[in-house]
């Protein structure tokens, strides 16, 4: 029987927290009442934990909400309305989710989330670990005045959000916790303190001028805001957020989140223990008085910060204005990309103090990187049965191999078509990007433009743009893949998977904006999927195709379950299994399909492929393209057997 998790219900005691189970933990001590984010990495699993608290302790549900939003803008706007009848709120989001965020964010910064708290969580990805781009979306705190925190351990994840909500209501301040990949999924010890209920209900209290910022009122809530900063950064240290560690050295070093212990660590194996080192948890604003008195003391200073030099421009600023002769080091010895270790920081800083790493340290750099040599290098791919997967071969087919075509990508699991074998997606901007860029370069070519975006997506931001595409007719083809999850981010319960279940139909919708050409189709049908697409790009304006069929992962995984309770009450259930026999290694299936459940093998000094029947998914579309037969289907219990096929959308 498996252990109940009490992590998130005891009262007390010392566990073991990623950084996200902190910040939800630190959320339950908060008395935070409302949640809304839409699923982004790293941040998905803190919506997915409140998931669980509330499965697992229903009683919650009478003052805890936690909603999967369509967008972040949809989001940010419900979390300030939650907070402005008078409860603390939670916006989780990825870096580029602060993006679509902005256009509210903007406003209700201005106008401050009083009598409530509201928390914005960011969580950046320096080094594009899974992102399209590791934007530094830091220099949002200072378009938009957003005090902003940065952890650097589970323990400061869970301690400075309760901290955020307190410095919210105080302050009427939207509060910006920054973590990063790393910070969010780094493991370490937490000492819980109680939970406190939030708020069942709350009251909206009507005060034009601060929730209506038009003119008169946005100059006043602007002047406000800049108040609100003010008083803040006076008062940052007695929050406790910057800790300064006393060194000798004429060189110091300000640096904050997981640089933070990249930095330590590298000082400690460069023998540098006399170094002064100023930790920020406060990022934006910067308290004047703690930075100037920092500085004074220094010939130089070493801002170490990932992506661009945010901190690095606030410190020479300071030092500037205020006429002291130091030298701030940042950009000049640090990439502005990709994200650090201790490595690389140990050998910039050796650099700036004139150290010759010793070599322990070369060895653990050069034993770092002897991997890249042990552990051979490969492309993400798609899940074996993928009906994203099947499509894709369906397009290479229809355009031969996307002769004079186009193909504008999005953001979902088929962002992994630009890589080989498929090399099948040409350009990617953002959520729903590419119908946009569609419509324009559908004007200016005469080449073949099609259009790819999933259902999530769809919903997410690409309702508008397909609107815009039928008022001009724009002529290009647009793919939208329904598989009913939000599956790159891991199959949240989200409003996809609500619409789904309520009957809500995406060609409904299509239908009702003014879409006249739609088709339905299914991947797992590639040879009539093929004809449709071959038919829609010989044709103009706009068309769509509606690729139904749901999530390999997911319809299998459904699948199997059902087969497990027939087989428990004792029932026969059909077998299916796919085999090669006579395979003329025309590679259809391996490089164009591509599938990973098919390998090249060696039976008896003679090469074949093979299906791997412990990852096919019995899909069958190896068995519908495979041009010279040589893929059978058998099915055991054909007869007497319960068949049991993947479900339909």
């Amino acid at each position: 029987m498996p252990i109940k998790d009490t992590r998130f219900t005891r009262e007390n005691g010392r566990v073991l927290m990623l950084g996200n189970e902190a910040i939800v933990r630190g959320c339950l001590e908060a008395g935070v009442s409302y949640v809304s984010q839409y699923p982004g990495t790293p941040t998905s699993d803190i919506g997915e934990y409140f998931h669980q608290i509330l499965d697992s302790e229903p009683e919650m549900h009478k003052y805890l909400v936690h909603h999967w939003a369509v967008n972040e803008a949809v989001a940010s706007s419900s979390c300030a309305g939650a907070a402005w009848t008078g409860v603390r709120a939670l916006n989780p989001m990825k870096h580029v989710g602060l993006n679509v965020a902005s256009d509210a964010l903007s406003v209700i910064a201005l106008n401050g989330p009083k009598p409530g708290g509201l928390v914005t969580v960011v969580g950046s990805d320096p080094g594009s670990l899974g992102s399209h781009q590791e934007q530094n979306e830091r220099f949002y705190a200072w378009m938009f005045h957003l005090p902003t925190i940065e952890p650097h351990t589970p323990q400061e994840c869970k301690d400075w959000i309760k901290l955020a909500f307190e410095i919210s209501e105080k302050y009427d301040l939207v509060v910006n916790f920054r973590t990063s990949t790393r910070s969010a999924h780094s493991r370490g010890f937490v000492n819980l303190e109680p939970i406190i209920k939030g708020k069942e209900k709350g009251e909206f209290i009507r005060n034009i001028p601060k929730f209506n910022s038009l003119p008169p009122h946005a100059i006043n809530n602007h002047i406000r805001l800049y108040e609100r900063i003010e008083q803040l950064r006076k008062d940052i240290p007695e929050l406790g957020f910057n800790t300064e560690f006393a060194g000798t050295n004429k060189i110091g070093i300000i640096t904050s989140g997981m640089p933070f212990g990249y930095t330590m660590e590298a000082l400690e194996q460069l023998g540098l223990r006399d170094v002064p080192v100023l930790k920020l948890g406060m990022i934006y604003p910067l308290n004047y008085e703690q930075i100037i008195k920092f500085l004074q003391a220094l010939e130089k200073v070493v801002v170490i910060e990932e992506l661009e030099p945010f901190l690095e421009m606030d410190i020479a600023r300071i030092a500037h204005e205020h006429k002291i002769q130091v030298e701030v080091l940042g950009e000049k010895y640090f990439p502005k990309y990709n994200e650090f270790s201790t490595g690389l920081v140990a050998t910039c800083l050796a650099k700036i103090y004139g150290k010759h790493p010793n070599d322990q340290m070369m060895k653990a750099i050069d034993y770092f990187n002897s991997y890249k040599d042990i552990v051979p290098s490969r492309f993400p791919t798609f899940c074996a049965g993928c009906p994203e997967r099947a499509t894709l071969y369906a397009i290479l087919k229809a355009t031969n191999h996307l002769d004079n075509t186009v193909i504008c990508g999005d953001i979902g699991c088929y962002v992994m078509s630009f890589f080989p074998p498929q090399e099948c997606s040409d350009l990617i901007i953002c959520m729903s990007g590419g119908i946009s860029a569609a419509i324009g370069m559908s004007t200016k070519t005469d080449q073949k433009v099609l259009a790819m975006i999933g259902d999530s997506t769809f919903f997410h931001t690409g309702m508008a743009p397909l609107a815009e595409a039928v008022g001009y007719d724009s002529n290009f083809l647009l793919i939208i893949f329904e598989n009913s999850w939000t599956a790159m981010t891991g199959h949240q319960d989200d409003v996809l998977r609500y619409l789904s279940k309520s009957g809500f139909s995406i060609e409904k919708i299509c239908r009702s904006i003014g879409v006249q050409w739609l088709r339905v189709e299914d991947s797992y049908n590639p040879k009539k999927l093929i004809k449709s697409i071959d038919e829609a790009l010989n044709s103009k304006g706009l068309k769509v195709i509606i690729v139904k069929r749901e999530c390999a992962l997911q319809a299998n995984r459904w699948r199997m379950s059902q087969i497990r309770s027939l087989e428990t009450q004792g029932k026969r259930v059909q077998d299916v299994s796919y085999f090669i026999g006579g395979c003329q290694m025309c590679y259809e299936c391996a490089r164009i399909l591509s599938c990973p459940a098919i390998r090249r093998v060696e039976t008896d000094g003679i090469e074949e492929m093979q299906i791997d029947q412990d990852r096919c998914v019995k899909c069958g579309v190896c068995y519908e393209i495979c041009p010279n037969g040589a893929i059978r289907k058998s099915v055991i219990n054909a007869l007497e057997g319960v068949e049991v096929p993947f479900r339909e959308l």
